[in-house]
């Protein structure tokens, strides 16, 4: 059985593919001039290790490449939380249930921009020749994204719990059973799974930072090292997923019946411009039970929700 993708709404999904592919690029181009060299111990190292750091090949006439390649991530990652803030604002992606939601990915950019500067000046100054500010820039780098990720994991987490709320909200009650929907449905959401899956990379990030930053022995050291920079493109992977179903969000079986928002400025803003999207049958189904319903005809169904008639949630 083939699998059944669904048209994107857009293709802003492949930036993030487009940002990290070039570091990947990088680091594997520097793995292989390494060992095409010997694996040689550069005159500036201290000691003798397997692998050198990064930073090591960094600082040998692979610079340029170290410093392009490191600049077009960050730039690509900026760009990346700049399209979800254009998206949501435009309602080409889910749009945001609070200002809160809006605020979170502002903080992640503003944060993200300062920790990719960290890494392009870390990238300028070689470690052969300004080990100290090489350092005092990877830090930076390595703090400011740890907070710009964490905004943006937050962010998806109260997406998911607002969702969850929307949806027990818009509850209806099927009119041939009178029987109510579960109002556990929608819980295990896109935008909750998404938040998962950033937590796990961001506790994996973490604990191989700490162990590149504490190893006494430089070989594991920069192990942990290679570990993390490869490891940064799932981040994007994961972003791009976002973006692919985030652009579909109109094509949801749910979205018709969405429809009594409250305070969800967003949303409410969208339904006011495109009110005509709001008043159609769609199949809703209980357990075993199907029937179609048109939000308006009953008292508990959307339209009614929103003219002000009894909810009974």
């Amino acid at each position: 059985m083939g699998i059944n993708w669904k048209r994107p709404g857009n293709y802003f999904f492949l930036v993030p593919w487009i940002a990290f592919i070039p570091w990947y690029g990088m680091l594997i181009t520097m793995l292989i001039c390494w060992a095409a060299q010997g694996h040689p111990i550069y005159w500036f190292m201290d000691s003798e290790q397997f692998p050198v750091f990064i930073s090591d090949i960094g600082a040998t006439n692979l610079r340029p490449l170290f410093i392009a390649c490191g600049g077009w991530q960050g730039l690509g990652y900026i760009i990346t939380l700049c399209l979800e803030l254009f998206q949501r604002n435009k309602c080409m992606m889910n749009p945001w249930f609070t200002k809160d939601e809006r605020n979170l990915i502002i903080s992640s950019i503003i944060l993200g921009i300062i920790g990719e500067l960290g890494l392009l000046f870390c990238t300028i100054f070689s470690t052969a020749k300004y080990h100290h500010v090489h350092i005092s820039m990877l830090v930076i780098f390595i703090v400011f994204m740890f907070f710009s990720l964490v905004c943006l994991t937050t962010h998806y987490y109260l997406m998911g719990f607002h969702y969850t709320r929307l949806r027990r909200r818009n509850v209806d009650i099927d009119p041939m059973t009178t029987t109510e929907f579960s109002k556990s449905d929608g819980h295990w959401n896109k935008f909750l799974i998404s938040a998962i899956f950033k937590t796990l990379w961001i506790v994996g990030a973490v604990v191989w930072a700490i162990a590149f930053a504490t190893l006494q022995d430089d070989s594991k050291s920069a192990k942990f090292e290679w570990l993390l920079a490869f490891w940064l493109g799932v981040i994007f992977i994961i972003i791009s997923i976002d973006f692919y179903l985030g652009s579909q969000w109109k094509t949801s079986k749910h979205f018709p019946y969405l429809n009594h928002y409250r305070s969800y400025y967003k949303f409410q803003q969208y339904k006011n411009k495109h009110a005509e999207l709001y008043h159609i049958s769609s199949n809703i189904s209980s357990g075993s039970d199907s029937s179609t319903l048109t939000p308006g005809l009953y008292p508990n169904t959307p339209k009614a929700l929103d003219s002000g008639m009894p909810y009974t949630p």
